[in-house]
């Protein structure tokens, strides 16, 4: 039963490191990791080293994908880019004399003791540290996962009553390929199949036939782990899967065709040629796990734009993805200050302009909304902090003075759009809890309705290149102070008979109300601060720069 529970603990090891990796990773990078890590994954040979060190030292293309889709997902890395390191570390997977040369076991206990001794000091409440110590023990849990499932299958290959049932799967073929699947399923990894095969083959246990069977095998109980794996991700996460799926698949199909050919039609041309090198049986399957993979390889590039689009089609970025990716910040900006604080402030009128799509759901005239408040807020918040990490580092690249009063602008409206998007999105959960009763629907729409008209004014006219006085005249005339008319709604309804938790609703609703208002406000008057006022003037001269285009990437 100890084998069991090896195999047991370590998929669940394995399964809590990915989740720490790829929820901590994605808040621990940072503008200048993803630059480090966009310029060092761009040419072809550089994707390839990456997907082989990857695949070989995790030997889990599983795993590999986790870490994929935490760079893809946190902007460090092109989806496009993430395709060849899929395809490169299914190879890398076969390296098994780099990984033999590989202590997991001591790397892991290092990771995990270094990971004790970070909250000890606690180091993990640190704003900064948090997210890297929690990917540091999801990378040690996962290291840890893995020698425990290779541990697991060294013990199998040792079991008496595995030798006996093994000694049959070179006479019944169809049982060796679905044994060989099951056992890949499980362990996460087509090489563990591979490294358990050899082993029997070296002892005599199992034949050409039935080896090439479950190293086959193998290869659809990879492509099944990889489905699981798929679960509720979307968009461009869930495409990164897939793509593993199918080619596995791809290869599975092909590399059938070239067994038929070989035993059935060509008189085993395979086994002659390798007749030349003096291999034993262990290295033939071995030559053999590698022809599987290069196949796998060959027939994804050679149906790479089906398969791209069948993705795209099948798995298309969702409006969440899509809300959190920036339209016109990029780090190629960086270099020219101009044009960089001209594309942060497009930036945040953008943001701007959405922030009326929040009340959408709410008014009564409105048309569904397209997304619900919670996430586009949870997707347009991580645009927000992109254009902070931005604005800070143009502020460390350039020291002048009018950039620094520029960019300190800019991180204000920042924080003023990020607590607006906050204040909307608890509006519209306190009203839809308060929208039971028809005269305070009433009410709190006409709360929304006022707060919608007032938004939209503060977009167009932050959208100008030059506002003038009366504009900015209208815009604090609509933002002024709101206490005393909420006060007085609070004070009518506390002597109603209205249910307690409804009032209670209708008190939250009006708070947030106000709240906005303020915050609008405090937007106005950052409009027709002297730096807003030079920035614009800006922006008028550049207004038909290209700049102002969309960066290619997005």
């Amino acid at each position: 039963m100890s084998i069991f529970f090896s195999l047991f603990a370590g998929l669940g090891l394995f399964f809590i490191g990915v989740r720490l990796i790829s929820s901590n990773l994605r808040q621990v990078i940072g503008r200048r990791l993803r630059q480090l890590i966009a310029r060092a994954v761009t040419s072809a040979g550089s994707l390839a080293l990456f997907g082989l060190l990857a695949g070989a030292v995790m030997q889990s293309v599983n795993a590999v994908i986790h870490v994929l889709v935490a760079l893809v997902t946190a902007g460090a890395m092109d989806r496009k880019r993430a395709f060849p390191i899929i395809r490169w570390a299914n190879l890398g997977t076969s390296l098994l004399a780099l990984v033999a040369a590989i202590d997991l076991h001591a790397l892991a206990l290092c990771l995990v003791g270094l990971t004790g001794i970070a909250y000890y000091q606690q180091i993990d409440q640190s704003t900064r540290w948090r997210h890297a110590v929690g990917a540091l023990l999801g990378l040690g849990l996962l290291f840890l996962g893995t020698d425990f499932i290779k541990t697991g299958a060294a013990m199998l290959r040792t079991a008496p009553w595995l030798r006996e049932q093994i000694a049959e799967l070179g006479v019944w073929l169809l049982p060796s390929f679905f044994i060989g699947a099951a056992v890949a399923w499980a362990a996460q990894s087509s090489t563990t199949v591979v490294v358990i095969t050899m082993s029997l083959a070296a002892g005599g246990l199992i034949g050409w036939n039935g080896g090439a069977m479950l190293v086959m095998g193998a290869g659809l109980g990879s492509a099944a782990s990889a489905w699981n794996l798929a679960g509720r991700l979307q968009g461009s996460a869930r495409q990164l899967v897939l793509f593993q799926v199918l080619l596995r698949l791809q290869g599975l199909l092909l590399t059938f065709i070239f067994y038929a050919c070989n035993r059935w039609l060509l008189d085993e041309p395979f086994g002659r040629l390798l007749d030349h090198f003096d291999m034993g049986l262990p290295a033939r399957l071995a030559a053999f796990y590698m022809v599987v993979q290069v196949l796998s390889d060959l027939g994804s590039r050679a149906l790479e734009k089906p398969s791209l689009r069948w993705l795209q089609a099948w798995a298309a970025p969702s409006l969440q993805e899509n809300l959190s990716k920036p339209h016109f910040v990029h780090d190629e900006a960086l270099d020219e200050a101009e044009t960089a604080l001209l594309l942060a402030d497009k930036e945040q009128q953008r943001l701007l302009a959405c922030l009326p799509a929040y009340l959408d759901a709410l008014r009564q005239d409105a048309p569904a909304a397209l997304a619900s408040a919670d996430k586009r807020q949870a997707a347009e918040s991580q645009v927000l902090q992109l254009c902070e990490q931005f604005l800070v580092e143009l502020a460390d690249r350039q020291r002048s003075r009018d950039v620094l009063e520029r960019s300190m602008v800019l991180r204000d409206r920042n924080r003023l759009l990020g607590s607006l998007q906050e204040s909307l999105a608890e509006l519209h959960q306190s009203t839809q809890a308060a929208m039971g009763d028809p005269t305070v629907a009433q009410l709190l729409d006409q709360l929304v309705q006022s707060l919608h008209m007032m938004l939209e004014t503060l977009a167009e006219t932050a959208a100008l290149a030059q506002p003038d006085a009366e504009d900015l005249e209208l815009l604090r005339s609509l933002t002024h102070d709101r206490s005393e008319l909420m006060d007085g709604i609070r004070r009518r309804l506390q002597g109603s008979e209205l249910d307690a938790g409804l009032r209670q609703a209708v008190f939250s609703a009006t708070t947030v109300f106000e709240r906005c208002v303020w915050l609008a406000r405090r937007y106005v008057l950052l409009l027709d601060s002297p730096a807003a006022s030079q920035a614009s003037m800006h922006a008028a001269a550049h207004n038909t720069s290209p700049a102002f285009s969309p960066s290619p990437k997005n």
